[in-house]
């Protein structure tokens, strides 16, 4: 009897203490759930509802139920055609560019100062700084540096007066400004992976006669394979949904331009004389998140590991040992 009284002691101690650190972990969690709930799913929840209505947030008394009328002018509306889908276009021929280049980009950096060649903590320090900067900055520096005028600081240079914020040249330099700004992040990710590629790898491939390319194209890449994906991800959905880029550059001749679907969303919530088709704008914006969805899950399909029997070097070095 005493041994199974210390026994259900145990026990009951051990729940006591199993609930007060279910406690802790839902305390802390508590202000994430409620940011994610107040924030997210409320407003995902309140668009869906609203893309189903005719709604006038300033004379709500005229709300009409119009169920997909929302969504089937999206794609008849002439207007929304030259609109949020020309962004669209847009949008997914700049990501085709952009995209690949925050990922070549950082990664070359990124291998480079992983050699360490001498001054590399400086350029490590100099190729992440740019990160911190906030995107009004980006668009004050590469507004005075690409001004269209004589004044600008190319043109001062080239001793031209190249309109460089208009047309195809705007959307240069939308990704200069955009690799200048964010390759910082991608290089991080990615030289903290190629630090964590076992060192011994690198030796054996050195023993199997291969060169400093086979070491990086049957070594390296493999083993920094999910973090490409991290990068590929975040710079996918990011560019997706350019909005601070194209808006912070925007010239006096390209105000009103439409650049991105992003652009289209805030730009027709902020007009007054757009309200009555908030209802519009939400399909818009649950459309564009459906976009995005199918483009993120073509990339996880792509990149997806296909796991085989073998070790990732064993498989590799096969080709060539």
């Amino acid at each position: 009897m005493e041994k199974k009284s210390v026994f259900e002691t145990s026990k009951r101690e051990k729940r006591k203490e199993q609930t007060k650190n279910r406690a802790v972990v839902a305390l802390f969690m508590a202000p994430f759930f409620l940011n994610f709930t107040l924030f997210f799913l409320v407003p995902v929840f309140m668009g869906l509802i609203l893309s189903f209505f005719q709604y006038n947030p300033y004379d709500s008394a005229k709300t009409a139920f119009v169920g997909f009328d929302n969504f089937v002018k999206l794609f008849t509306n002439p207007l929304i055609r030259s609109t949020f889908w020309h962004g669209m276009k847009t949008t997914l021929l700049f990501d085709v560019v952009a995209v690949p280049l925050m990922l070549l980009i950082p990664l070359g950096l990124a291998y480079l100062v992983y050699l360490e060649p001498p001054g590399y903590k400086i350029f490590r320090a100099v190729i992440y700084l740019p990160t911190v900067v906030s995107i009004s900055i980006v668009g004050i520096i590469f507004g005075a540096m690409f001004d269209g005028a004589s004044t600008g600081l190319i043109n001062a240079w080239l001793g031209t007066e190249i309109k460089w914020m208009d047309g195809t040249l705007r959307w240069v330099v939308i990704m200069l400004a955009s690799i200048w700004w964010q390759t910082g992040t991608n290089f991080v990710i990615l030289l903290a992976a190629l630090k964590n590629v076992p060192k011994h790898l690198y030796e054996a491939c050195e023993i199997d006669g291969g060169g400093r390319w086979h070491a990086f194209l049957y070594v390296t890449l493999p083993n920094i394979r999910g973090s490409l994906e991290l990068c590929t991800f975040n710079t996918l959905i990011g560019y997706l949904s350019l909005y601070g880029q194209p808006t912070v550059l925007n010239s006096y001749l390209n105000q009103g331009e439409i650049a991105s679907p992003m652009m289209f969303i805030q730009q027709w919530l902020n007009d007054f004389s757009k309200a009555n088709l908030t209802g519009l704008v939400t399909a818009s914006a649950i459309v564009f998140a459906i976009v995005v969805i199918f483009f993120t899950a073509i990339e996880k399909i792509v990149t997806k590991d296909r796991k085989g029997g073998k070790d990732v070097y064993e498989r590799r070095f096969n080709l060539f040992s």
